[in-house]
């Protein structure tokens, strides 16, 4: 069960005149061990410090810490405020942050469902090859949600990620091909890139794959493309 050790970390008077009484607390009923506490607690204003000085990694991890109520409570729009400061720097885990954010909407305050926004943030993270993003974006080409629907780039996308070696992004690339959707049929290629889904731990791969309809001799160059896959590249023929 996780614990929430503070209620703010924004205020580091605050929270050294809680130390003491936190550790006990957590001590005496065998939660963590007061030095393993301390640590947390030294690096939780550590990070804080930080990104207060303007350092765009610490603001991404505030943000993060305070989606996900890791070390302090939940708290969403002090996560979202953590991101933008970040994001506004360039970081692409946090523009990437506020992409899913806006896709969303759910259980954040500040920010509502917008999948326009959801599309700008996710572009300025792809434009830096963030995988996730790359993901994102070409979903959202496919589904023409928060930008032109349009298969063609769907598949540019999705091979950007997957070429990272994104699971998702081979499966789906997989199913363009199955279906020839912004790419022509391919089915060789399709049971290629479910194959390596399937080996990059997308078990819904795995039926999409065995549905593909080879005969022997395409079924064995399919596994062998996937075989010699290597990262940062696309699989063709």
């Amino acid at each position: 069960m996780r614990q929430h050790f503070l209620c703010r970390n924004n205020d580091g008077a605050n929270m050294k005149r809680i130390v003491q009484f936190v550790i006990l607390f957590l001590t005496l009923n065998s939660y963590v061990s007061a030095e393993e506490l301390s640590t947390v607690i030294d690096s939780l204003e550590q990070i804080h410090k930080q990104a207060e000085a303007g350092d765009a990694s610490a603001q991404a991890r505030l943000g993060e810490l305070y989606a996900n109520g890791v070390g302090v409570s939940i708290d969403a729009n002090k996560s979202v405020e953590w991101y933008r400061k970040a994001a506004a720097q360039g970081y692409p885990e946090a523009q990437y942050q506020l992409g899913a954010m806006y896709g969303s909407g759910e259980a954040v305050t500040s920010v509502n469902k917008d999948p326009s926004k959801a599309a700008e943030w996710y572009q300025k993270a792809a434009a830096q090859g963030h995988p996730k993003a790359e993901f994102e974006l070409g979903s959202m080409h496919l589904k023409g949600e928060g930008v032109t629907r349009d298969a063609t780039k769907a598949v540019e996308w999705f091979k950007k990620a997957a070429a990272q070696g994104h699971a998702q992004a081979q499966s789906e690339l997989g199913w363009m091909y199955q279906n020839g959707k912004g790419v022509a049929r391919d089915s060789v290629l399709a049971y290629a890139w479910h194959d390596l889904a399937v080996a990059h731990g997308n078990d819904n791969a795995k039926k999409l794959r065995d549905l593909t309809n080879l005969n022997y001799a395409q079924r064995a160059e399919a596994r062998e493309l996937s075989a010699n896959w290597k990262l940062g590249q696309v699989l063709s023929r």
